[in-house]
């Protein structure tokens, strides 16, 4: 048996943007996907996602039909049937990541079960995706670079996103740490050597990345001078941010993050329980707050003065219902555990 694992992720600033070629900030969060790969006699692929209540089974046929499928939809820029795969099967992405591994180093038969304590929108598929890469390679005996991984694990968010994802999900689960990511430069790596007094915070309401990526979307078309200026914007706070962190300055970090949740929200992306937490947050004198992920729900992060004003403001947010916990973040990317 193969065991490999892979981190979540937060986004610090640049998510939506990044789709649209703007800079990107996002770490790695010490929460991990586990996925346990066996072989299996018979000519199928079977998946156990314990942690969705999920599971399929493939025979070879039907993976490579899949495979076809998606590919064909691909070449075409079909996304409406590259969102109908997935909305017929959760588990397809996962499947066609598998079958591009097959393609390229041949098919053998395998039961994959996957756990995860990963919270949902904070990168739980492209953890799983980028996990399932390097375990199945492995276990046909090849040795992929952490840049093949990150291609592959794209291919299972290519299906998971709605047919547009940015990249940064699948660049940080696999590469681990903290990394700046524009599409047309790919990602840099950032040494962060201090510590980010950051809380996460959950809204409880699900967010779905594909379905928010295609809103924004729909409104760059119907709006395009609008959505531009906005887009420009939040570039420009990310830059901003990036220097924030070179010069570790706090006060500065957390005034971007709010301007950069005033900036998105814009878009009508943001509901009614995250603009509460952010509220909360500001009001009891964090420095600084926004969601993070394709907002629509999700989390919020929350980023404080120190220590102890993050567990001040957890208390806080319990009191409120809301919950939360501090992540240990810049963690380890991609890896075999056994």
């Amino acid at each position: 048996m193969i065991i490999t694992s892979a981190p979540g992720k937060i986004i610090l600033f640049g998510e939506h943007a990044v789709v649209y070629n703007k800079v990107g900030i996002a770490c790695a969060i010490e929460k991990r996907c586990k996925v346990y790969i066996s072989s299996l006699d018979e000519d199928q692929v079977v998946i156990n996602a314990k942690s969705i209540n999920q599971s399929g089974c493939l025979k070879k046929e039907e993976l490579f039909n899949l495979w076809e499928k998606i590919e064909k939809a691909k070449r075409l820029s079909q996304i409406d049937k590259i969102r109908e795969v997935y909305e017929q099967n959760i588990l397809s992405p996962s499947f066609f990541v598998i079958a591009c591994l097959f393609k390229e180093y041949g098919f053998s038969g395998l039961e994959i079960k996957i756990e995860s304590n990963l919270p949902k929108n904070l990168g739980s598929s492209s953890a799983v995706f980028s996990s399932i890469a390097l375990g199945v390679s492995s276990f046909l005996g090849e040795e992929l670079s952490r840049e093949q991984i990150s291609n592959i694990a794209y291919q299972g968010d290519l299906i998971a996103h709605g047919g547009t994802p940015s990249g940064i999900d699948n660049s940080v689960v696999t590469y681990g740490g903290y990394l700046k990511y524009k599409k047309t430069e790919g990602i840099k790596f950032l040494n962060i050597d201090f510590k980010v007094p950051l809380l996460i915070v959950m809204s409880g309401e699900l967010s779905n990345t594909g379905e928010m990526v295609s809103f924004v979307r729909k409104k760059k078309e119907q709006n395009q001078l609008f959505v531009k200026a906005i887009l420009e914007d939040l570039n420009s706070v990310s830059e901003k941010a990036l220097v924030a962190l070179e010069q570790k300055n706090l006060n500065l970090l957390g005034k971007l993050m709010i301007d950069y949740y005033q900036s998105l929200k814009k878009l009508d992306i943001s509901t009614q329980k995250l603009d509460k937490i952010i509220n909360i947050a500001i009001s009891n004198g964090a420095l600084g707050a926004k969601p993070t992920g394709a907002w629509g729900g999700g989390c919020c992060l929350v980023l404080g003065q120190d220590q102890e004003q993050i567990l001040s403001l957890a208390e806080i947010f319990k009191k409120n219902n809301f919950e939360c916990f501090q992540a240990t973040i810049g963690a380890e990317g991609v890896k075999k555990e056994s």
